[in-house]
């Protein structure tokens, strides 16, 4: 029971912190990246999409599976030395492969400025290399206190670089220098807090299990990137740079609150399963309580996306970027249900079963890029609606590997997302209806403000008849 009660203090605290310095930070650096896309065009992002898609295609594994070793093991000094040296082999050859690849993409998409685009981007390798094990230290610790305050201070210093150049007209050099300044801030700050001054070891000798272990996780890594990236690897081929940046920023903008999110949850849930992964019991309690406080949370902010999406692109983008409305809310219904799936892998992995997440992975790496496929035949509107249909497929497939890992029922851990998806249903259809009664002389802002009024009135009204228990344990949380 005491292991239990510090186990809970222990992710409270890192919740908490990596919750409200997180906030901080991306409140700012939401505000200036949505000011720079004002500076910039489709075209720009679209370039940054694909240049960013091949760099974290080969980032998935260049560190990130062997890293996870560290925080799900415990590893002798040694060994340690020998995964800084596999850490470090294998980004150097990242780097090589995408510098080496560099001319055959720009080839491939037509766009000739992806060459020095790909090899200014090639060098955050060398930040990921020396960023991994400290940062690995830290998470086992639970210290997201010290992580977070790097993440928002890179963050922050990373955007506003951004800014100041997108602002002077450096195009899409705004977003490569930016997010490679960031990519050196972080080392840097991690490195203080965690310094790790160890000759690497280049050898194999005793690494069978980390191997194993670190080389299921990094070959999920790299079919996570493979079908994370996929749209826009076939966006960009099919559809064109130009319509690829639209769908790039209507998605950023849609996943915004789930993207966030998860850098405050995913650090957090893979340690704190792995410390319970001997009792399984305790660990899926976690798991259906941090489904069902998602769902409270996520459900309403994606749909309230989705109701009011002109009106967010007007405030938000600027009238340059009206033709992103529509995606946006067709990604935003789409991604509803992403916080949970991003939640179901690091359950498993944490439990040690990083198997049945490798195949829940693989079964996503073969749907999604056909769906997108598909969808491209009705342009940009049919890549956006391959979410409808591909996501509610992934996550159906993640929790019935959960069911049969953990010998529990499917409704037993689908049945917390009905509440909370009735009532931002009704919030939604609510919204909408307050939509076509607005004035016409209210303008951009005040209808925003009376739709974002009327959705968390309908909202709230709700949940606090039918999800009254959830909110007080929310409360508590928060409290705590």
């Amino acid at each position: 029971m005491d292991d239990t009660g510090s186990l809970k203090r222990s992710v409270l605290r890192a919740v908490g912190w990596a919750s409200a310095t997180r906030l901080i930070g991306q409140m700012v650096n939401w505000a200036m990246t949505l000011a720079t896309v004002r500076f910039l065009n489709p075209h720009d992002y679209g370039l940054m999409a694909i240049t960013m898609a091949l760099n974290g295609f080969l980032q998935s594994v260049s560190s990130i599976g062997f890293a996870n070793v560290i925080v799900q093991r415990h590893i002798g000094e040694e060994d340690l030395r020998s995964v800084f040296g596999l850490i470090l082999m294998s980004n150097a050859a990242c780097l090589l492969v995408l510098c080496t690849i560099a001319p055959a993409a720009a080839w491939f998409y037509g766009e000739p400025r992806l060459v020095a685009l790909l090899l200014v981007a090639s060098l955050m390798f060398i930040a990921n290399a020396l960023q991994a094990i400290p940062r690995a230290t830290l998470e086992k610790k639970l210290d997201l206190k010290t992580v977070s305050r790097v993440d928002m201070l890179s963050n922050i210093a990373g955007g506003a670089l951004v800014l100041f150049l997108a602002w002077f007209g450096a195009g899409v050099w705004s977003l490569v220098s930016g997010a490679l300044f960031t990519a050196f801030l972080r080392t840097i700050g991690v490195g203080f807090a965690a310094p790790y001054f160890r000759r690497p070891r280049f050898t194999l000798r005793n690494l069978s299990g980390i191997l194993h272990f670190g080389g299921l996780r990094t070959a999920e890594n790299l079919l996570w990137a493979v079908y994370s990236s996929s749209d826009v690897f076939i966006i960009g081929k099919l559809l064109g740079p130009q319509i690829l940046g639209v769908y790039s920023v209507s998605r950023y903008v849609a996943a915004l609150p789930i993207e966030k999110l998860a850098q405050v949850i995913n650090p957090v849930a893979f340690p704190a399963f792995s410390r319970v992964q001997d009792d399984r019991d305790e660990a899926l309690r976690y798991l259906r309580k941090a489904i069902r406080i998602l769902a409270v949370v996520c459900l309403p902010i994606l749909f309230g996306i989705a109701a009011t999406a002109p009106q967010v692109v007007a405030v938000a983008l600027g009238p340059k970027w009206s033709q992103a409305a529509t995606p946006l809310a067709i990604l935003a219904f789409g991604m509803a249900l992403r916080p949970i799936g991003l939640l179901i892998p690091s359950f498993l992995s944490g439990i040690g079963e990083y198997v049945a997440s490798f195949k829940n992975t693989l079964f996503a790496t073969i749907m999604f890029p056909v769906a997108f496929v598909i969808g491209s035949h009705w342009g940009l509107v049919g890549v956006c609606a391959a979410w409808l249909v591909a996501y509610p497929l992934q996550l159906f497939s993640l929790v019935r590997r959960v069911a049969l890992i953990t010998k529990t029922s499917i409704t037993g851990l689908l049945l917390p997302l009905l509440s909370p998806l009735a009532a931002s249903l009704i919030m939604y259809v609510a919204v909408r209806a307050a939509a076509t009664l607005l004035p016409d002389n209210l303008g951009v802002w005040g209808s925003i403000v009376w739709l974002v009024a009327t959705g968390a009135l309908v909202y709230i009204g709700y949940a606090g008849t039918f999800l009254r228990p959830v909110f007080v344990e929310l409360a508590g949380l928060v409290r705590r």
